[in-house]
């Protein structure tokens, strides 16, 4: 799992660009995301350690999203979070779509529920994993 080689530490994640990133690179037809197409679904899970540098920013990347139509799974790591900022950047319902651990060891506790989240459904499912812990970014392609 690629989200073990992450290493865990406490810098301000910089959460509007990992959203700008995807709304304008991942989830564009220039790299092959289908987006007339119906059947599938579009969707970024967003793993932080931090609360975002700016706030202000990530809320308006955060509404972007949502108008691309792009779902957001929220996953915060640790205690230094804001579960408001996470539970405003996740999709609605929050309740379901906003997840807290308290530490990275901790992630694998979520797969499951992370996995029926993303491939749940009847339709195919692209989407891409941000994962934004220490300062070190990696984003991660999965298709259901």
């Amino acid at each position: 799992m690629a989200v073990r080689k992450v290493r865990y530490g406490g810098y301000a994640a910089n959460l509007h660009i990992a959203l700008s990133l995807a709304r304008n690179s991942v989830f564009v037809a220039s790299n092959g995301a289908r987006l007339n197409d119906p059947s599938v679904t579009k969707l970024i899970v967003v793993i932080t350690d931090n609360p975002s540098a700016n706030k202000s920013a990530t809320q308006r990347e955060s509404e972007l999203i949502r108008v691309a139509g792009i779902g957001v799974v929220t996953i915060g790591v640790g205690t230094y979070l804001d579960r408001y900022e996470l539970s405003a950047i996740a999709s609605y319902p929050y309740t379901d779509n906003m997840l807290t651990v308290s530490t990275v060891r901790n992630l694998t506790v979520l797969a499951d529920r992370v996995k029926r989240i993303i491939c749940g459904g009847s339709f195919s499912i692209a989407f891409s994993l941000f994962v934004q812990l220490s300062n070190v970014s990696s984003l991660l392609y999965v298709v259901c």
